[in-house]
């Protein structure tokens, strides 16, 4: 065995390693979001429009009467 194929082994390993690490942390973030969005929905209910201050930084936040909602960064007031 030569030490090329050690270290392709070891780099390959790291690699899989980064990348099942990576894999976990997504589906957490997918499910804190999936259930931000879940939430958010159930509290704005339909046909709003207001702007929120979070973080020192200003969004227009909008629902329509489906449910769906968009909340996009705007200038200080």
């Amino acid at each position: 065995m030569s030490d090329l194929d050690i270290e392709r082994r070891v780099a390959l390993s790291l690699a899989v390693g980064r990348y099942l690490r990576s894999a976990d942390r997504f589906n957490e973030a997918s499910k804190d979001f999936t259930g931000a969005c879940k939430s958010l929905r159930k509290q704005l209910g339909t046909n709003q429009r207001f702007v929120a201050q979070i973080d020192f930084k200003h969004y227009l936040v909008t629902s329509d009467r489906d449910g769906n909602f968009d909340i996009e960064a705007i200038p200080t007031l």
